[in-house]
């Protein structure tokens, strides 16, 4: 299995583009493969008690509690965190559409007005939207373990020799221990398959039958174990940018280096056709030059307290992030200009960004709980570490960067019991899964497969670059158009449809 992708740390990148535009696969319970009748009788939450957000304005925020173990319902519980929309008119609401916006661990209390200001001005009116921090995320006993966010985004990609343990593996080593010892009644059970059960009792709470949903990334597993669950409450499911639960995990691995590698060289021939591209007339060969340098001598840790140096860990990150969102602008030329000259502090700046959520607390224990409580799949540090190595000797820069983000946290994770097996759902057909064709994050090739994964879930493919095509292309009519019709009337989009 291939565990969750890091994807989606682009949200203070899109918050960041509107405020400037304005002045931005399973564990735990029973199993993926257990009906929702298989786990005891648990009452139905009573309704959300909403009160006014303090902000933003016009939002309303709840809780809602759910079991932290399926298996015995009637045990402890937690609460969690969500936030309401209303439609502008509730009398002609199309009902409900529910946010997850991927990492995993992003919340999705934070991220829901930045979410809004990127929907067709049809959706964001006509639906109440709805949003909420999963289960060891942001408001819903956030879990806060492993090494800092500085640590995680400057570890190097490649072992010091061939054999040679990833280092990502090495940083995480003690990861399981750190976070069970910070949550260990909890730990267990943060996984998509008890998240999907929260969902369920999310729609409960708000008393609907069904309930519409976008998933985001990771959403995109987290809406998947959903369907597989509760196939007769999905009235519309749109997956955006879809990490595959049931591919081998270094062909997963494998996949994401060669997008990364795609979008990189698109970045770099697009500096090229500019008049006087900041990186001079190769800016593939700058780019390798500074790989290099940083990889033998790190540039000096910013200020601020930081004691980690700037390393080539850093430079990976940074670009993975800016190729994820490439409407981000020219920071990261400049972040890389500046490091030629010495300065690694936008690097870094840049870097964290994939570490740390919208109010800058660490990701990295609720990243990694969910996507190795979610995957059964494991390789040693060894194995890992000669990954790199040949992806780096055949793939070209940032290729090895592919093993440590997808896959370092689990190394030494113990295993879980009840992985993704499948994400096959009855409720397919009336499902669309959309891919952008150069996201170097969750490769168009991913989308392609949880399609056919999930029973034949209709697939739209939207011609662009960057991690999803919400965060990348809303502005697109054709997209527009599909997913209004879609969402708004219920016309399913034609399996194999694409946006230019």
């Amino acid at each position: 299995m291939v565990p969750p992708m890091r994807p989606n740390r682009l949200w203070r990148v899109a918050a960041a583009l509107l405020a400037s535009a304005a002045a931005l696969t399973l564990a735990g319970g029973a199993g993926p493969g257990a009906s929702a009748a298989s786990l005891p009788a648990d009452p139905p939450p009573p309704p959300i008690s909403w009160t006014a957000c303090t902000s933003p304005a016009g939002y309303r925020c709840g809780t809602v509690d759910v079991p932290v173990n399926y298996a015995h319902p009637s045990g402890a519980t937690i609460s969690l965190a969500v936030i309401e929309k209303p439609a502008a008119d509730p009398a002609s609401s199309h009902g409900v559409l529910l946010f997850n916006p991927g990492g995993p661990g992003e919340s999705g209390v934070q991220i829901l007005s930045v979410l809004v200001a990127l929907l067709p001005t049809t959706i964001a009116d006509d639906f109440t939207l709805v949003s909420f921090d999963e289960r060891g995320t942001g408001a819903s006993q956030g879990l806060v373990c492993g090494p800092s966010p500085a640590a995680a985004a400057s570890v190097t990609p490649l072992p010091s020799s061939v054999g040679g343990s990833l280092p990502g593996a090495t940083l995480y080593r003690h990861l399981h221990s750190q976070c069970s010892a910070a949550a260990p009644s909890l730990l267990g059970h943060i996984d998509s398959t008890d998240a999907a059960r929260d969902m369920d009792r999310i729609r409960q709470a708000l008393g609907v039958s069904k309930i519409s949903y976008w998933g985001l990334s990771y959403g995109t597993v987290l809406g998947a174990a959903y369907a597989h669950l509760f196939p007769e409450r999905v009235r519309a499911m749109i997956l955006d940018g879809a990490v595959v639960s049931s591919a081998p995990l270094v062909a997963g691995v494998r996949s994401e280096a060669a997008a990364i590698t795609a979008a990189l060289d698109h970045y770099f021939a697009t500096c090229t056709a500019e008049p006087h591209c900041p990186l001079g007339s190769d800016p593939q060969q700058t780019f390798e030059h500074l790989e290099t340098s940083l990889a033998s001598h790190p540039l000096p840790a910013p200020g601020g307290g930081d004691a980690l140096p700037v390393t080539v860990g850093d430079l990976d990150t940074a670009a993975l992030f800016y190729l994820s969102v490439p409407s981000f602008g020219s920071g990261f030329t400049t972040a890389l200009v500046a490091a030629e000259a010495g300065n690694g502090a936008p690097l870094r700046s840049l870097s964290l960004e994939f570490e740390v959520d919208l109010d800058n607390k660490s990701l990295v224990g609720p990243q990694w709980a969910y996507a190795c409580n979610d995957t059964a799949d494991r390789m040693t540090a060894e194995a890992a570490g000669r990954l790199a190595h040949t992806l780096d000797k055949h793939s070209g820069p940032l290729a090895a960067y592919a093993v440590t983000y997808d896959i370092a946290g689990c190394v030494d994770w113990p295993q879980t019991p009840d992985a993704i097996h499948s994400v096959a759902s009855t409720a397919a057909h009336s499902i669309v899964v959309i891919g952008n064709s150069g996201d170097p994050n969750t490769p168009h090739t991913s989308a392609v497969q949880l399609a056919h994964d999930m029973g034949g879930a209709h697939l739209v493919t939207w011609r662009g670059w960057g991690h999803t095509w919400l965060l990348n292309g809303s502005s697109d009519a054709c997209m527009d158009q599909v997913v209004n019709a879609y969402l708004v009337s219920g016309k399913v989009p034609a399996n194999g449809t694409t946006c230019e």
